[in-house]
């Protein structure tokens, strides 16, 4: 994994930060950081608005303020991802993981190569409940890889780009954090995600969006 700890580890020419960023999600999962919550809206705003109209593409938005609890969460994957059942817990038949390997189907269109998650406010359930936050990460990142893992070169793309301030940063930089390391799960031998996705670790890295904007000479708007 790559994984940046000083200043951001990909920089960005004028009025090309949106491609350079899809560019990055084709490999990683993105912690995108600012103190400022306005400046991480504006961010978040545009690049939705840039992925609306790749094509084969779904972007699906969290909101981090109302995903306190596993409730929280599955309350608001339902209004994204069509299901008759989805049950409130992460593992399991009918959970979250479940969920996620759903590739969405719409008649008379393109089959989604490509889906992609913008969650904002991460780092108020990162301080409100580690443990969720950690479970969601982790399931987010093995999913995806499983899904790459075991398609091969029919890969359904997903991806997902996390939101917030100095809390978010300080989850990110903390070298047992699930955003880049796979839980252990208390059992001998390779982690249940590695096993299942090849990875040895999720591939998350950071990124300052202060420092992508003054990269730019230009404001976010």
């Amino acid at each position: 994994m790559s994984f940046s700890l000083g200043k951001p580890e990909f920089q960005f020419e004028p009025s090309t930060w949106q491609p350079e960023v899809l560019a990055k999600m084709d490999t990683h999962h993105i912690v995108a950081i600012a103190d400022d919550v306005r400046t991480r809206t504006r961010f978040a705003s545009n690049f939705q608005r840039f992925l609306s109209i790749q094509p084969n593409t779904e972007v699906c938005i969290l909101h981090g303020r109302s995903i306190l609890t596993i409730e929280g969460l599955c309350a608001q994957l339902e209004c994204l991802i069509p299901t008759d059942q989805l049950a409130r817990t992460i593992d399991g038949p009918m959970g979250v993981a479940t969920l996620l390997r759903k590739h969405p189907i719409i008649t008379g269109h393109p089959p989604i190569r490509r889906r992609y998650f913008l969650f904002h406010d991460a780092d108020v359930i990162a301080r409100a409940n580690p443990d969720l936050f950690a479970d969601i990460v982790e399931v987010f990142a093995g999913v995806a890889g499983e899904l790459e893992f075991a398609m091969g070169e029919s890969t359904f793309l997903q991806r997902s780009l996390y939101l917030g301030g100095p809390a978010l940063e300080a989850e990110a930089r903390s070298p047992d954090s699930r955003l880049h390391t796979w839980s252990p799960e208390n059992t001998p031998g390779i982690p249940f995600w590695s096993l299942v996705t090849g990875l040895k670790q999720p591939r998350t890295t950071l990124c300052s969006i202060e420092a992508l904007v003054a990269s730019n000479g230009q404001r976010i708007a």
